[in-house]
């Protein structure tokens, strides 16, 4: 339900309210983006352009799902300036599964994806899994640990030059080859205490190198998600849960949040660009099932807050759409290729052979067909009526299927049994309708 208003794409999940500040603390939709624009301009742009390059070829490339599965490589940087921080790793693990249950629609809370949104909801054949090896090449957990002198990477006003910090071998964990790892920071983003900030995500480019300053946008590629909301586990979680960085790699790997990320005042005339969201005024909170925040468009679709791109809570969030995946899948193919590997699922296994006799009731001639063939055995065929009189007996050939006439003088219910060296190896009631 596309309105095609024009907007910023979506970088930072923010929750919560500040009372030190006495105020509810915005979206902060464009903080990040005006971050990267001010080291380097044109990056806005940039990114809008890989945006819509990456939808034009999902367009023509993924709109039917695909049997190509995608298994993307992580390294965690768990940045810690506490014990509490320092998360434990069963955590990391709880969370690598929960990512990949979303990501396959396997996640147990499908059927709470409403019936109106089943017909688009999708399994992105999209996994994760901890980097085995390093970027020399030497074995790895894929989880690296940086004590840092910094409190928290949070601040307010927000300020994500302070969160980028994270990233800097000085204050955090130094970057991992962005063109071959999906680099995830663990950190503390809260705000005078508060739990404001979650995460953010720097969605893909075509830009590898700008060249003109020291600035690279290699060395920014990834998330950054707050300690609170890692694994599935965390006892600290917040009302977004482990869902917040199913979320977050929405926004790597190039989706908006589906509201668009227009204001209240804007109406509804903001737009994700995908299709089959639905249009919503703006983000939602809670588990709101009955909003529907554009009642007033024409034919339009109760808000789907069961997406992963709401602000809904993790208890809601259950689904990604056809479009969703395609736009994902698109960039893995155009702008993010090289962290991820591709396999193609074994084929389903063919259903188990059987000796067996076709038709049953006979209609003309009778078909054998022979499974667990031994070519060098002696088949033959023997057909009995009900008193176990001999109607017909014959040799069969050592082949995979054969027809058998000559039975014209058979009528009504028959046992009929094949042996192998003189061993029965099938019996069956068989209807004669000559």
């Amino acid at each position: 339900m596309i309105n095609k208003g024009f907007f910023l794409i979506p970088f930072v999940l923010i929750w919560g309210s500040l009372s030190a500040q006495n105020q509810t603390l915005p979206c902060a939709t464009n903080e990040y983006i005006k971050y990267l624009e001010q080291q380097q301009a044109g990056t806005q742009k940039n990114i809008e352009e890989t945006f819509f390059e990456s939808k034009r070829f999902s367009n023509i490339k993924f709109k039917k799902k695909k049997d190509t599965i995608y298994t993307i490589q992580i390294v965690f940087h768990v940045v810690y300036n506490n014990s509490l921080e320092n998360l434990d790793e069963d955590y990391i693990f709880s969370q690598i599964e929960e990512l990949n249950e979303c990501f396959r629609r396997q996640n147990p809370d499908t059927i709470d994806t409403r019936a109106i949104f089943l017909p688009v909801a999708a399994d992105a054949g999209i996994e994760f899994e901890l980097a085995k090896l390093d970027p020399d090449g030497n074995p790895t957990r894929g989880i690296i640990r940086k004590s840092t002198p910094i409190p928290t990477f949070g601040q307010f006003p927000i300020n994500l030059t302070n969160a980028d910090r994270v990233k800097e071998s000085l204050y955090g964990s130094q970057i991992w080859d962005p063109d071959r790892y999906l680099n995830i920071w663990v950190c503390d983003l809260s705000v005078s205490g508060f739990d404001a900030l979650l995460g953010y995500a720097y969605p893909p480019t075509n830009a590898d190198n700008w060249g003109s300053n020291s600035f690279t946008t290699k060395n920014k590629q990834g998330v950054v998600i707050h300690y609170k909301v890692v694994g599935k586990n965390n006892p600290l979680s917040l009302s977004t849960g482990s869902k917040t960085l199913v979320h977050e790699v929405g926004h790597y790997l190039g989706l908006r949040h589906i509201w668009g990320d227009g204001s209240r005042n804007q109406g509804c005339n903001v737009d994700d660009y995908m299709d089959d969201t639905p249009n919503s005024r703006a983000a939602s909170n809670g588990c709101s099932l009955g909003q529907n925040s554009c009642i007033n468009n024409p034919g339009d679709l109760p808000d789907m807050i069961e997406n992963y791109m709401d602000y809904s809570d993790g208890d809601c969030q259950n689904m990604f759409t056809e479009q969703q995946v395609g736009q994902m899948r698109s960039n893995l193919t155009l702008f993010r290729s090289g962290i991820a590997s591709v396999r193609y699922p074994a084929p389903p296994p063919e259903p188990a052979k059987s000796t067996s006799l076709y038709p049953n009731p006979v209609v003309e001639n009778l078909t054998v067909t022979l499974a667990d063939l031994d070519e060098e055995a002696d088949y033959h065929i023997e057909i009995t009526n009900l008193l176990g009189q001999m109607v017909f007996q014959s040799k069969l050939e050592s082949v995979s299927s054969q027809t058998i006439s000559g039975l014209n003088a058979l009528r009504g219910m028959n046992v009929c049994k094949i042996f192998m060296k003189g061993e029965e190896i099938f019996t069956e009631k068989i209807l004669f309708q000559l």
